[in-house]
């Protein structure tokens, strides 16, 4: 093991996007890292080496989240890699979006599994850890706007990022006689991909009253900021980073109703199915 006194950050989902501006953030203010990625090994690989040149000492380990029998193995792993784990950042998670017209059990089972109970899983395993040692640690869930924001077709993603908030704030409770933080940022408008077309994919970009989109690095400062000591009496809350973009309620059209006639709900369950397939192989 390191066993170093650096403190130490896990936070899972950091080979890419908003896990990988957090871990490269806290490397930078002198926490040893260790992360996850799900099968982005080359990323992983490639933010470990950037994590390192910072003066960090690194580990990566592979986990499919919605296994939650591998939650609270993963923590102990790492803790016995690193002897000790100061900060745990709930971050991996997959955003899929149903028709509650067209949704079937599984995507309730795969939705619920790694958007809520495996967040709690990995969050209960640290905190386990940090009571043993004695450790004054932080837990961070990062979860979305649209925790707070409806839109269509979130009605399950929504619903389990704002079941992290709300359980986010007994976790804080519960937590608080061992001096252990618990709070959730909520990011909006982050773009992750660094496409040029994104912004036609996603033309809500004009609507962030900030006027430009969010980077990793955004989500990166804040976590930052709310596991530091400058944060020390903050706890069970929630801080949205999204450019104002939560602000202006719902934006016009956003809730053009569909055509609910059974071709409409068909085409729109295969559509669904196809982008799936697409997320799934790519």
């Amino acid at each position: 093991p390191f066993m170093g006194n650096k403190k130490v950050a896990l936070v899972t989902g950091g080979s890419s996007g908003i896990g990988m501006g957090i871990a490269l953030e806290l490397a930078g203010k002198g926490y040893d890292i260790a992360f996850t990625y799900r099968n982005n090994a080359e990323g992983a690989s490639a933010v470990a080496a950037q994590i390192e040149a910072l003066g960090a000492a690194c580990r990566f380990y592979q986990i499919a989240v919605e296994k939650l029998e591998s939650c609270a193995a993963l923590v102990d792993r790492v803790h016995a890699d690193f002897g000790r784990i100061d900060a745990m950042v709930c971050n991996a998670a997959s955003d899929r979006r149903f028709s509650i017209l067209t949704a079937k059990p599984e995507n309730f089972l795969y939705m619920t599994s790694q958007l809520y109970s495996a967040q709690m899983l990995l969050a209960g395993a640290a905190a386990r850890h940090m009571v043993k040692s004695g450790i004054h640690g932080g837990i961070l869930f990062i979860t979305s706007i649209h925790g707070q924001m409806i839109t269509t077709n979130d009605f399950l993603y929504g619903g389990m990022k704002a079941a992290i908030e709300r359980s986010c704030k007994s976790l804080a409770l519960e937590l608080s006689p061992y001096r252990i933080r618990v709070n959730c940022i909520a990011p909006g408008a982050i773009n992750v991909r660094h496409q040029d077309d994104a912004q036609r994919k996603y033309p809500y970009f004009t609507m962030v009253p900030l006027g430009r989109w969010g980077v990793e690095a955004d989500i990166g400062r804040a976590a930052a900021f709310l596991l530091s000591d400058e944060a020390d009496y903050i706890t069970g809350e929630t801080l949205r980073v999204d450019g104002g973009f939560a602000l202006p309620g719902v934006p016009e059209g956003w809730a053009e109703p569909h055509p609910v006639d059974t071709r409409f709900v068909q085409a729109a369950y295969e559509q669904m199915l196809k982008n799936e397939e697409e997320t799934d192989n790519g």
